[in-house]
């Protein structure tokens, strides 16, 4: 009888596998390129225990630190690690709180098929990336599901960059991303700040304790000056300059200064070598055509 879930919506069911490990770092496996993923190496006694066992495939496991309470999930990509032992990413030995060495156990679980994830890159060079959602496509081949509160690392043109998963759906802890097509949500990066905020106010206030200053420099530079009334040059018709004193000082554009009574001594001096002008002196003439003396 059917119980009305629907077949991709599963539950964790007990386990059926479960077994504790020592746990160490790719790089003692000596393939360091195995970093970007989730999938472990496991020993061959391994499998051959789980064939025997009614799980569930793509094998997918809950792994646990032996001395700390952090969870996550991982699927498995070989079965020949040494007897006793489990190899896997660093970035997921820090996840756990592990060191190299350190015990893990390791249950077999089952996930629904993820619809949704949200992650938050540690760098904004992420998504300043020209297509982040396509390096992310590329490096989710190497994970077999994925679990909210996790870091994971992937990595593009020899860069390693580090993403939270914030969340996930459906079930909001772990989904399986197995034969699934599943929405990609970014988050704002860790390093992410706020552009400053532009308030047109301030450049109002610049403006006008510019205006300010402007007017209160031409003020002073007015004050500075000392202004001397009727000091300018005038000049008569037949282009003779005339002086213009005030306070007793007298000023000429174009040459220095000058009494003004030298100037008509001088005219005077000139006018004495002239004839003298007497009026009504000349010669008449009546209408007979002779001459007369008007003296």
């Amino acid at each position: 009888m059917s119980s009305g879930w629907d077949s991709d919506y599963r539950y964790e069911a007990s386990p059926n596998f479960q077994e504790t490990f020592r746990c160490f770092p790719f790089d003692k496996y000596k393939n360091p390129t195995l970093e970007t993923g989730n999938k472990i190496i496991m020993p061959l006694s391994s499998l051959v225990q789980l064939q025997t066992l009614p799980v569930r495939y793509p094998l997918l496991f809950k792994i646990e630190g032996y001395t700390s309470d952090k969870i996550s999930h991982c699927g498995v990509l070989e079965f020949c690690a040494e007897e006793g032992c489990v190899y896997m990413p660093r970035w997921m030995m820090t996840n756990l709180h592990v060191e190299e060495g350190d015990d893990v156990i390791l249950r077999d679980t089952t996930l629904s098929r993820g619809c949704y994830m949200k992650l938050q890159p540690h760098e904004a060079a992420f998504v300043e990336l020209s297509n982040p959602k396509a390096v992310l496509e590329r490096s989710m081949r190497g994970f077999s599901c994925l679990s909210t509160g996790d870091t994971i690392m992937v990595r593009h043109n020899d860069r390693d960059f580090y993403l939270d998963v914030l969340d996930v759906w459906p079930g909001g802890e772990a989904i399986s991303l197995v034969d699934t097509d599943c929405m990609l949500d970014f988050a704002p990066p860790l390093d992410y700040e706020e552009p400053a905020h532009y308030d047109e106010r301030d450049d109002h206030d610049q403006m006008i304790k510019k205006v300010d200053n402007d007017v209160g420099g031409e003020e002073r530079e007015e004050e500075v000056k000392t202004f001397r009334p009727f000091t300018g040059v005038a000049w008569r018709l037949d282009g003779t300059v005339v002086m213009v004193e005030s306070g007793g000082c007298s000023a000429v554009v174009g040459g220095g200064p000058m009494e003004g009574g030298k100037k008509r001594e001088k005219d005077g001096g000139k006018e004495e070598g002239k004839e003298k002008f007497e009026p009504f002196t000349g010669r008449g003439r009546v209408l007979g055509g002779s001459f007369f003396d008007s003296n």
